[in-house]
């Protein structure tokens, strides 16, 4: 299921477009580097459900699916 990732820039950088990937350890990652880089208010949408997390509600999402399989 894809996941699309958004972010606000913070003061004095570049705007960053959206970014979709493929799965939910990808668009951590994405998000993580966008955090990295001076990014906030990001923002992760899985676009089955259309669920909207933040970084750390995808990490925990992330975990809980691996402990269902």
């Amino acid at each position: 299921m894809p996941y699309i990732v958004n972010s606000s820039p913070g003061a004095g950088l570049r705007f960053e477009p959206s970014a979709t990937l493929p799965d939910a350890k990808g668009a951590l990652g994405w998000a993580v580097d966008l955090e990295r880089r001076g990014m906030r208010l990001i923002r992760i949408r899985d676009t089955e459900s259309g669920q909207i997390f933040e970084t750390r509600a995808l990490r925990e999402e992330i975990k809980r699916l691996q402990g269902a399989a």
